[in-house]
């Protein structure tokens, strides 16, 4: 009887064959998901230009990156001109009232930066060919320039980007006659509403030294509407890959959820996606979510997002 139940488990819990991931174990204390919703992969054996998008890393940077690096170009570039107007000599600007050689400098990079951005306020004036040579340069890099980082500007704002928030931890927690594996999950936006949001959870562990993967069953694959919270369910029954199993093998087996969500923004008009992971130490067991639900002052529906990871122990732990 034992046998067939084992038969049946193997039968039912479906394994994905095709993950793209790969079934070798490299070093099982990394997770296959980061916390950004990375997958935890390094390329090499290419050239670096060749594997370098600097497009896609301008976009996709942290926006205090992106500003520090657009800060440090910009003076940067200003440096490097003001040094080249100040090899001409002095006898190539018109209006520097100083002979110090240091003032001189900052007025040609002052100087720099005004031709740079076109603004040109007429106080010092090149003489010459050599500095109208190097102005005009500067004029066409800093036109190029201000398209560049226009460009760079409207795609960052405009690249449609999911934020959704996700509890620190998954959850073993009692479901009806039974238990549940559980996580909870909310749109940060206010603004943005999303719709037919399907979400898939894909259970990882090692078997017979190989990294195995299964699909797990959830009580609703898919919502409609996506406006305040959704508590993902998984029932652990017979035909679940996680019946039977103990807290301790989840450790053993080196189990890793790795969620994958997908919805529609109306705001952008676009299909934006999600992705997360939760290791077996990032599960509690015994567990149920507390309610964030409440109501406003002004008597609508409110959710409390600041303690969408809240949770208490249940006293009737599942074993």
């Amino acid at each position: 009887m034992e046998l067939n139940s084992k038969t049946n488990k193997s039968i039912n819990a479906k394994e994905v064959n095709d993950l793209g991931l790969g079934s070798r174990v490299i070093d099982s204390s990394q997770r296959i998901v980061t916390k950004e919703g990375r997958f935890n992969i390094e390329r090499k054996g290419l050239p670096f230009l060749k594997s370098f998008s600097i497009y896609h890393y301008l976009i996709s940077i942290s926006w205090k990156k992106f500003c520090a690096l657009i800060l440090i170009s910009y003076i940067i570039i200003n440096i490097g001109f003001a040094l080249l107007y100040l090899a001409g000599g002095e006898e190539n600007f018109e209006g520097i009232e100083t002979t110090n050689t240091f003032d001189r400098f900052l007025n040609e990079f002052f100087f720099s930066t005004q031709t740079f951005t076109t603004v040109g306020y007429g106080r010092i004036n090149p003489v010459g060919i050599y500095s109208n040579v190097i102005s005009s340069i500067e004029s066409l890099t800093g036109l190029l320039s201000l398209a560049i980082a226009t460009g760079l500007l409207y795609g960052r704002f405009s690249r449609p980007v999911a934020k959704i928030i996700y509890s620190n931890k998954a959850l073993i927690a009692p479901f009806k006659d039974t238990k549940a594996f559980q996580f909870r999950i909310a749109n940060m936006r206010n603004d943005h509403n999303m719709v037919d949001v399907e979400t898939e959870v894909i259970l990882s562990k090692i078997e017979n030294d190989s990294r195995k993967f299964f699909n797990l069953r959830l009580e609703y694959k898919k919502i409609s509407f996506f406006s305040a919270t959704w508590t993902v369910n998984h029932v652990i029954n017979e035909e679940s890959p996680l019946f039977g199993i103990s807290e301790t093998e989840l450790e053993e087996t080196d189990v890793e959820f790795l969620v994958l969500l997908k919805g529609f923004d109306d705001t952008f008009a676009q299909y934006v996606n999600s992705r997360y992971s939760y290791r077996f130490d990032e599960v509690v067991w015994g567990a149920k979510f507390t309610n964030v639900y409440g109501k406003s002052e002004d008597g609508r529906a409110m959710v409390e997002l600041d303690r969408i990871s809240e949770y208490e122990l249940h006293p009737a732990r599942p074993v």
